[in-house]
């Protein structure tokens, strides 16, 4: 007998029913919309500060502690890192070796400067890319490490050299500036040119054994990079683990990178929850609007099923009842239209196809149930104060 009388309820005051479903269409697409666009162009603002490169740096330890080295560290004592790619998914890491080089222009031109002292970087040259995706390679496409024997240089110390993809260039360590008695500097096949706008520009990219076997240093790097992927908060908790699984190293955040991301993504948190917040309650108070007129429509049937027995909890239970349906309802519609209107916003603001988030669907739907729950409350009061005899009286 409940389930009738809900459905009577609905099916015969349909104009108000509609209003009332209209209204939580409306409330359930917006928020399906603001809730996956913010899913996806987290997601994508994530991806896009990765572009700027490293958010986590691990470098020796500082000079004084004990059995520290001032300048590098062993990569045997990176073996715990493992643990953190493997509790951290998408995490990258390249151990990085810096050192001093000679570069020499291989034809000697003797209208060029004979020799040049640069920054030499010893890495996985095709990791530093991915970290770094705001690079431009001219050149080889390199999809893992440069290959044997080959180098990636600047695009300024290209310029000064006047060396081009597919020349060479020989290098030797710093302190051994000597060719007699000294070893004879290395020769290099220059496989790619690199732009970046910044230092890069002045330095020459080596795997990383050939660096380590040209200054002397073979198992031993300057500092490792990481990207760990989240907000600041999750950054600041990979962090505190890698400092607990490397004591004798220091491990710290790039903070500019780190807290400028958590600063535009809580920005866009916080307008997101609260332009949500103002539409439910604006939805909220049409919907009360609307079962309060539906409830003043209804005052003589109300006044007969009191009449014939019904109690108080029966009646104000059929409206939260119809109210939740109605949500329920409003919510799957709603948030089929949120999606494509969120698709439509994220190809025409942000030029990108945005992907569909399935945890929005139950987030809507329960939030709109309950904007329809917390409406009917008003109307249901009312239900509550009607007398029978007043109403049937016709007063």
């Amino acid at each position: 007998m409940f389930w009738r009388l809900w459905w009577r309820a609905i099916s015969v005051r349909r104009p108000q029913a509609a209003l009332a479903l209209g209204s939580l269409v409306v409330g359930a697409a917006i928020t399906s919309m603001l809730l996956n666009l913010y899913s996806d162009v987290r997601r994508k603002m994530t991806e896009e500060f990765r572009a700027y490169g490293a958010n986590v740096v691990i470098a020796p330890a500082v000079a004084g502690t004990a059995g520290a080295s001032a300048d590098v560290m062993d990569e045997a004592s990176l073996l715990p890192l493992a643990e953190v790619r493997w509790q951290a998914p998408g995490t990258a890491v390249v151990p990085v070796l810096y050192g001093v080089v000679r570069v020499w222009r291989q034809p000697a031109d003797p209208r060029l400067p004979e020799f040049d002292d640069v920054v030499a970087v010893g890495a996985d040259f095709g990791a530093l890319r991915r970290l770094n995706s705001g690079w431009r390679v001219a050149g080889e496409t390199v999809s893992a490490d440069l290959p044997s024997g080959a180098c990636a240089v600047g695009s300024h110390l290209a310029a000064r050299l006047h060396v081009h993809q597919g020349d060479s260039i020989r290098l030797q360590c710093l302190g051994d500036t000597s060719h007699a008695g000294g070893p004879i500097p290395q020769a290099f096949r220059i496989g790619a040119v690199l732009t970046t706008g910044a230092s890069e520009d002045d330095q020459v990219f080596l795997p990383l054994a050939p660096l380590q076997g040209l200054l002397g240093t073979s198992g031993k790097i300057s500092l490792v990079e990481l990207s760990v992927p989240g907000d600041a908060r999750e950054v600041e908790r990979v962090v505190h683990r890698l400092a607990g699984l490397l004591p004798a190293s220091e491990v710290r955040p790039i903070r500019q990178i780190v807290y400028s991301e958590g600063k535009v993504l809580g920005t866009i948190r916080w307008l997101l929850l609260s332009l949500t917040a103002l539409i439910l309650v604006i939805i909220a108070l049409c919907v009360m609007a609307t079962l309060t007129a539906i409830v003043l429509e209804r005052r003589k049937d109300i006044g007969v099923m009191k009449a014939l027995g019904a109690a108080d909890a029966l009646l104000m239970r059929l409206f939260i009842v119809e109210g939740a349906a109605l949500g329920l309802v409003g919510g799957l519609a709603g948030f089929g239209v949120g999606v494509l209107l969120a698709r439509d916003l994220g190809r025409r603001l942000f030029g990108v196809a945005l992907n569909l988030s399935w945890w929005t669907l139950p987030v809507v739907c329960v939030l709109i149930m309950a904007v329809a729950v917390l409406a009917a409350q008003a109307p249901v009061r009312i239900v509550r104060a009607i007398q029978p005899t007043v109403v049937l009286k016709g007063e």
